[in-house]
């Protein structure tokens, strides 16, 4: 009569269990999909890509301009876009929103960002649309600006106007 061997039992056990595994990862010639070897590029929106601003703040019922800036918005593929300018970054966040296509060349873009005191303390936010018109080579671009100054309640404190041209750089 032959005893069992605990010993060549979990040997034997171990040992199938690396070769399930090993034929599980190499999976089977029915489970091989083909796959094109030439990627599928969608066509770019024109307005996909980096641009460079000058933006003019105005006051909205005087017209008197009360700053200017320059500014970088890099819209991406699918809608989203984020922003900034060269204003202090202690006193804002980078902006982030999202832009849509309406007409040929008109494009608009929704954005927000987080606004600071000197300090650093939180000063509430600036959400702003810019409604965009591409030039037709869409090279160019020019946008009218409105937004809103929020307090850290969401209490609109003040709103602004504006104008910007700005030229593609990548």
């Amino acid at each position: 009569m032959r005893t069992f061997n605990w010993k060549s039992a979990t040997l034997c056990t171990a040992m199938s269990m690396a070769i399930a595994v090993a034929i599980q990862a190499c999976g089977d010639d029915n489970a091989a999909i083909a796959q094109s070897t030439t990627p599928v590029v969608a066509t770019p929106d024109p307005i996909e890509g980096l641009w460079q601003s000058a933006v003019t703040i105005r006051d909205c019922t005087s017209g008197a301009t009360v700053t200017t800036f320059r500014g970088l918005t890099d819209f991406h593929r699918g809608g989203t876009a984020t922003a900034d300018n060269n204003q202090p970054s202690t006193t804002k966040g980078v902006a982030m929103g999202v832009w849509s296509k309406g007409a040929t060349g008109l494009y608009t873009f929704n954005a927000r960002f987080w606004r600071y005191l000197v300090d650093a303390t939180p000063a509430g936010s600036q959400r702003f649309t810019r409604v965009i018109t591409l030039s037709a080579d869409g090279l160019t671009l020019t946008s009218t600006i409105s937004a809103q100054i929020f307090d850290n309640n969401d209490n609109v404190v003040q709103t602004i106007c504006g104008v910007e041209t700005g030229t593609k750089v990548g």
